[in-house]
């Protein structure tokens, strides 16, 4: 929050969802369901099938000259494999679970079908999967295998070729990456966005039926401008007009839907948009999968013609989003809380975390109010598990984020030693940054830089962040609909924020409640167990 204050994964929404791990309760009051069945069972019935571990593993030459086919291998093994931790059970049904395994390679050539089908059964490895790639240009060029049953987003894992002239070819490591569950989410829906070597953009809807990637160019190129001067526009908005009357409420109404419209009309591809109105009538909640900072996604007005759905699209159903290398987590351990509150805070700060400490009431253990840079690190650093929650101040510039602690300023680049070591993994811990554009994000060398990313790569379980400077009357508003939703209600993450937006959207023409972006499993549920 900052001075304003004075001026696509598609889930089921009231669907169990949570995999057979049974030692995961909810202490904050009724679920709706039977936590402890998974997906595939009728609710009440224990499946027959065993509950084996997994992992994805992969197989690609580390080194090749150009112009040499290096073969991708891909499989899903019994065991914990190399990873060296052990994977939580899951079940599979007795005809086996059909997956779906997508190829990213930009700057490698596709010699075929860079998506194929896996069926993994009870008691063996599946088979493996091959993937013709040619080297092509010299440099380091990364590949991303993914894998995704339906819609859900199970898992991902990277690996590396060097292409250099005059080189022998040489075979790389047997990589492994767990699989914590094959559960799926019915009706859950993922858009994947990629980035391709040459600028264009691949979109792909994944869901029980599997769409063939859409390659699109857009004309802007470089999106930034255009998405700041929206955000601009937003922040005004924001400050101009509120529940006090002040600013024609309907005209910032017309005006934010004709964004929308606009954004829906231009930075999706036509075929995704027909291939969204024929998944629209089963499609519960959406996840965005890669580059989120093209788009404000959660802006986008669904219309085409006489197809026009039930208002933005993050009004109609859950969105959240997912970066790459974040964990699937479906329970958010929230037996503690711990609140960060810089010196020189917005005066509804205080307000907020007096609200929500009694929204949370004594369930939770009160880790405390902190205020220096080196308290939240160590925080973060031992492996923090429960609720982190930061009501404050985020300046948002080209340099990127940066919070004004009371020993200096705290920058996502604070949050490296966490990232590499994978500090909050064991963990899962739900950040809320109820912050003015905390989910900005810039671009640091190979990778974005941001909050939500560092977060959620070090272990994060979920993230929820704003996209452009918010009012923190209406902030803290969204916050206390959203704990009201996932804590005192049990209701998933997806629906909180779905239900949060509602109630906050009622707050005149402020555009505050489409600001908030949630990173997570839209199925995910609050959990007192510090397993996630």
């Amino acid at each position: 929050m900052t001075g304003v204050e004075n001026v696509w994964s598609v889930s089921q929404q009231d669907f169990t969802s949570h995999g057979p791990d049974t030692s995961v309760r909810n202490v904050f009051g009724p679920r709706g369901g039977n936590a402890s069945v998974p997906p595939d069972e009728p609710h009440g019935v224990a499946p027959a099938e065993p509950c084996e571990p997994r992992g994805l593993t992969v197989e690609l030459a580390e080194q090749a000259p150009p112009g040499r086919e290096v073969p991708l291998q891909v499989q899903v093994t019994q065991g914990s494999g190399d990873v060296g931790v052990a994977l939580r059970a899951f079940h599979i049904p007795m005809d086996g679970a059909r997956l779906t395994i997508a190829v990213h390679a930009p700057g490698l050539l596709a010699l075929g079908d860079l998506q194929q089908e896996l069926v993994v059964l009870p008691g063996r490895d599946s088979d493996v999967l091959r993937f013709g790639l040619r080297t092509m240009t010299t440099g380091l060029h990364t590949v991303t295998v993914r894998a995704f049953r339906a819609g859900t987003f199970l898992g991902e894992l990277r690996t590396q070729i060097s292409v250099q002239e005059d080189v022998p070819a040489r075979d790389g490591p047997t990589r492994s990456a767990p699989l914590t569950t094959l559960a799926f989410d019915p009706g859950e829906v993922t858009l994947q966005v990629l980035r391709g070597a040459d600028g264009a953009y691949s979109f792909q809807l994944l869901s029980e039926t599997t769409y063939a990637p859409e390659s699109f160019r857009l004309l802007a190129g470089d999106t930034h401008e255009a998405r700041e001067r929206i955000y601009d526009e937003l922040r005004r908005t924001a400050a101009s007009t509120g529940p006090d009357g002040r600013g024609d409420q309907e005209q910032a109404r017309r005006r934010l839907r004709n964004l929308g419209v606009q954004l829906w009309a231009t930075a999706v591809p036509d075929a995704v948009r027909r291939q969204f109105w024929h998944e629209a009538g089963r499609v519960t909640a959406l996840t965005v999968l890669g580059e989120h900072d093209i788009v404000p996604w959660e802006l986008l007005y669904p219309l085409d013609g006489q197809q026009e759905g039930e208002g933005f699209l993050a009004e109609w159903m859950p969105v959240v989003r997912r970066v790459f290398g974040q964990d699937r987590v479906r329970a958010l351990s929230l037996g503690r809380a711990a609140f960060v509150v810089p010196p020189g805070s917005p005066p509804e700060a205080n307000r907020e975390i007096a609200a929500l400490r009694a929204r949370l009431g004594t369930a939770v253990t009160d880790g405390g109010t902190l205020t220096h840079r080196g308290s939240v690190s160590d925080l973060i650093e031992d492996g923090f598990a429960g609720l982190l929650h930061f009501a404050c101040h985020n300046t948002f510039t080209s340099a990127g984020s940066r919070v004004a602690m009371a020993d200096g300023p705290f920058d996502p680049i604070d949050l490296a030693y966490a990232t590499q070591s994978g500090a909050l993994r064991a963990t899962h811990p739900l950040v809320f940054f109820n912050a003015c554009r905390s989910a900005g994000e810039i671009n640091w060398f190979s990778t974005a830089l941001g909050w939500a990313p560092q977060f959620l790569r070090a272990g994060a379980g979920a993230f929820v962040g704003t996209l452009w400077p918010v009012r923190s009357d209406s902030a803290l508003h969204f916050a206390d609909h959203f704990y009201d939703h996932l804590v005192t209600r049990g209701r998933t993450l997806g629906q909180a924020s779905l239900d949060a937006r509602r109630a906050t959207r009622q707050q005149g023409g402020d555009p505050t409640w489409l600001a908030y972006a949630v990173y997570g499993s839209p199925a995910a549920r609050a959990a007192s167990s510090q397993k996630a």
